[in-house]
């Protein structure tokens, strides 16, 4: 009886212990929700990402694997257009990823023109420099975009140089939660051909992949003759 109670007590051990070793954790993938896969899959289909890189990329990210967008890494191909009023760059990756580049297109005013007749982006000739006013600022890496309005200014020659008049209207959109959102001057006005301004927008991102602070930056200079847009994040 002491053998049986024994072989029986060591089969159950046994099976106890295979099933801790077999039983695999709950996946990623499964603490993403689909609302969250929804929206990037949403976005890689807008900018023309095929299907079978689509759903590689949605694996690398549901296991909490960073995208070469979301790195240092170089883009391999950069393309400009200009249509519906929006000036947009976009930077491929090796493995397929992208960022999206946004800065919206002025309506020029007319000399004589009271800026504040027209809505939307402008731009308008100062006295001795050139001005930009509710200009929108974004950018797009897929899981998230920030944009921000902006209004600056560039010094025409021969003293050139550059200043951010002011930066408002922030918001943010993608994946998971956004929290902590804020507007900052990080040189707000400079000298010279090649001085820069520069303001940015930010938030905080949390998804129960990764958590991580994300937003566009506005970089102002006569040398650009306006400003650019650039990834936080």
């Amino acid at each position: 009886m002491r053998k049986k109670i024994l072989v029986t007590t060591i089969l159950a051990l046994a099976t106890v212990m295979a099933g801790l070793t077999t039983a695999a954790p709950a996946s990623a993938a499964e603490t993403v929700p689909p609302a969250d896969l929804a929206h990037i899959r949403g976005e890689m289909t807008k900018y023309g990402i095929s299907e079978s890189t689509q759903a590689r990329l949605l694996r690398e990210y549901a296991r909490g694997e960073r995208w070469d967008s979301e790195t240092a890494a170089e883009p391999v191909s950069t393309k400009t257009t200009r249509s519906n009023g929006v000036e947009r760059t976009i930077y491929q990756y090796a493995d397929g990823s992208l960022n999206v580049a946004e800065v919206e297109i002025p309506t020029e005013v007319p000399a004589g023109v009271n800026p504040n007749s027209i809505s939307g982006c402008q731009a308008y000739a100062k006295t001795g420099a050139r001005a930009w006013r509710n200009c929108k600022i974004a950018w797009n890496g897929l899981s998230w975009e920030v944009t921000f309005t902006a209004a600056y200014t560039i010094w025409l020659g021969p003293s050139y140089g550059c200043y951010i008049d002011s930066i408002g209207g922030l918001t943010h959109g993608g994946a998971g939660s956004f929290s902590d959102g804020r507007l900052e001057f990080i040189t707000r006005s400079a000298d010279g051909y090649s001085g820069r301004c520069v303001a940015q927008g930010t938030w905080k991102q949390s998804s129960p992949i990764h958590s991580s602070t994300v937003g566009v930056r506005v970089t102002v200079s006569f040398e650009y003759n306006g400003g650019r847009s650039s990834r936080i994040g």
